[in-house]
């Protein structure tokens, strides 16, 4: 009854307090809340508790593998929403998406998880220096957006611990990485709050994903030597240690951009005098 009742609530119980936040404090921090293992770990811990650290570790490496998968999406249509409108940007970015799971689940590489953490840093800094946050607007969307994105969030956790012995752990891990709730979020923001917004959204969940990546891969590696609770104290640890280094990085860039304009500056003015 208590692992049913986790199922059931845990998921969107964690949509429904970062939708909040997000609504509160804008796009960007909204697309860092959406960007973390919302759905996964849930997903990781209640498998741990059914079916034990192993089928966790195994499902967290696909976990890993599908952060790929996330990384596309949001790339695609971060760059899609700022000129095409929701029922353009949507389709390709789901689409090649989609192209990018199938690839992890066939390869298992962890190469691929790798250059997803780089493209997922890249895209986050270079965004940082040339996109300002939208404020905190009131939302025009649906007042059935949040409910449902809750009924998904909860539908997604569900489906995969219930399937996760069919399909197998790895799979069953990489589909919890799928971008679901960013998938729905995407479009209520773009329609409600204009392409820029979504654009800061999908940057703003690229900048944790790296965090996300950290998160899955300690898991994968330590739920069975450590323990339940030593990984999730790790893998949580790591990820906020990540995800500093990564809003270091995204603050750093524009100061360098600008000290790097004064000198520049000089060095004219030198050459003018000489």
């Amino acid at each position: 009854m208590e692992v049913l009742l986790l199922r059931a609530t845990l998921a969107p119980l964690l949509i429904l307090l970062t939708s909040i936040a997000a609504h509160r404090l804008g796009p960007r921090f909204g697309g860092r809340l959406l960007g973390l293992p919302l759905s996964t770990a849930p997903f990781l811990v209640i498998l741990c508790i059914e079916h034990g650290p192993q089928a966790a570790s195994d499902a967290a490496h696909g976990a890993a593998l599908g952060q790929l998968t996330v990384v596309t999406f949001c790339l695609l249509y971060a760059r899609l929403a700022v000129k095409a409108r929701p029922l353009k940007a949507l389709p390709i970015a789901v689409l090649c998406g989609a192209i990018a799971e199938v690839v992890v689940v066939l390869t298992h590489s962890l190469w691929l998880t790798a250059i997803a953490i780089v493209t997922a840093v890249a895209g986050a800094v270079a965004w940082s220096s040339t996109t300002a946050d939208a404020p905190p607007q009131p939302g025009r969307g649906s007042r059935w957006d949040l409910p449902f994105r809750m009924a998904v969030s909860g539908a997604v956790v569900l489906i995969l611990t219930t399937t996760a012995p069919l399909l197998g752990p790895v799979v069953a891990g990489a589909l919890s990485a799928l971008p679901v709730l960013l998938i729905v979020m995407a479009p209520s923001v773009h329609r409600a709050t204009g392409g820029e917004a979504a654009a800061s959204l999908m940057y703003g969940a690229l900048a944790s994903a790296v965090g996300t990546i950290t998160f899955v891969l300690v898991l994968s590696m330590m739920l069975v030597p450590a323990g339940p609770w030593a990984a999730f104290a790790l893998a949580l640890g790591g990820m906020a240690a990540v995800d500093t280094i990564v809003r270091a990085a995204c603050r750093m860039r524009p100061r360098l951009e600008v000290s790097g304009y004064f000198v520049r500056q000089r060095d004219r003015q030198r050459s003018a005098v000489g």
